[in-house]
């Protein structure tokens, strides 16, 4: 069985894939780096008016494909062709299980203090996406700013006004391998049950079903609907396949966060015939841009009407 290990070890790093793609399409790489050596990637140009910061997915082991750059450079093009005025930020965090939650969160908090203290933008003109494990990351930092951490070693965020936006994509926000759409979804999803069990371990430093390490930051889905009351928002954009293997999980999730929030701020889309993080993965095994599914056309589309 491949180790996790083994997956780091033939993975390029973030910022390799980051720097592969700058290069395929002629952009100069620029990075803002933090204080404890934390990078977060421009993707397009970093003085744009409008900022899609991104958190990549992968299960919080492995690290972002140069197909999910790719996917952002598409996004930021297709917000620009809208006249947009709009660039991406893509945190490459580190990983676990060499670093476990909560990790990812320290470094989100870290990213989140520096744009709006240090860059001056307003949380007004920032959209947050995540896929998969860069989905409950995203879920993990606004409880943190609702609800702070009680970690001392996470930085407090205090912002001015909410998060124009949230995408949440195909979100990681149960660690329950048990769900019926496990059983359904087995062999038609990306995503199996024993590869869930392997990732959480390792991101939560404890073996699966977790006892005594989940909490209502780095599993979604165990807050109930009053912890999503406030949060700092405007607006949520949820999205899945109906034929992946986190499905059931993620209505249930929506259904709690739209009771917290009001059904007016948050949409959600369960895509027919679509599976875990369709927009990366179809990248990933050969589709071009022209070919996209509908996750990808409806995730674009969103963005560009809030911006």
């Amino acid at each position: 069985m491949i180790s996790l290990m083994d997956i780091l070890f033939v993975s390029p790093p973030t910022d390799d894939a980051y720097e592969l793609v700058c290069k395929r399409r002629g952009q100069i790489p620029k990075s803002e780096i933090l204080s404890d050596g934390t990078r977060a990637h421009w993707i397009g140009d970093s003085s744009a008016e409008k900022v899609v910061l991104d958190f990549h997915g992968g299960g919080y082991v492995m690290p972002a494909s140069e197909f999910m750059v790719e996917f952002m450079f598409q996004v930021v093009d297709f917000l620009n062709k809208k006249g947009k005025n709009a660039s991406c930020l893509f945190l490459a965090y580190d990983l676990a299980p060499g670093a476990p939650y909560p990790r990812q969160l320290q470094q989100a908090s870290h990213l989140i203090n520096h744009l709006t203290q240090n860059l001056h933008l307003s949380p007004q003109n920032i959209i947050l996406t995540g896929d998969s494990a860069g989905a409950n990351l995203a879920l993990s930092l606004l409880s943190h700013i609702s609800h702070p951490h009680p970690s001392p070693t996470i930085p407090r965020v205090t912002l001015p006004s909410p998060f124009l936006g949230l995408v949440l994509i195909s979100p990681w926000v149960s660690f329950d391998t048990t769900l019926p759409s496990f059983q359904e979804n087995e062999f038609k999803d990306c995503v199996s049950q024993p590869g869930g069990k392997k990732w959480s371990g390792a991101f939560l430093e404890c073996k699966w079903p977790h006892d005594g390490a989940k909490d209502n930051y780095n599993e979604a889905l165990r807050a109930e609907q009053g912890w999503w009351e406030g949060l700092p928002v405007d607006e949520v954009f949820v999205v899945c396949g109906s034929e992946e293997v986190l499905r059931d999980g993620i209505v249930e999730f929506e259904r709690k966060l739209r009771g917290g929030l009001g059904k007016e701020r948050v949409k959600m889309m369960v895509v027919r015939g679509e599976y875990h993080d369709q927009p990366n993965i179809d990248l990933q095994i050969g589709y071009k841009e022209k070919d996209e599914g509908e996750t990808a056309k409806l995730i674009k589309s969103w963005i560009a009407s809030k911006l």
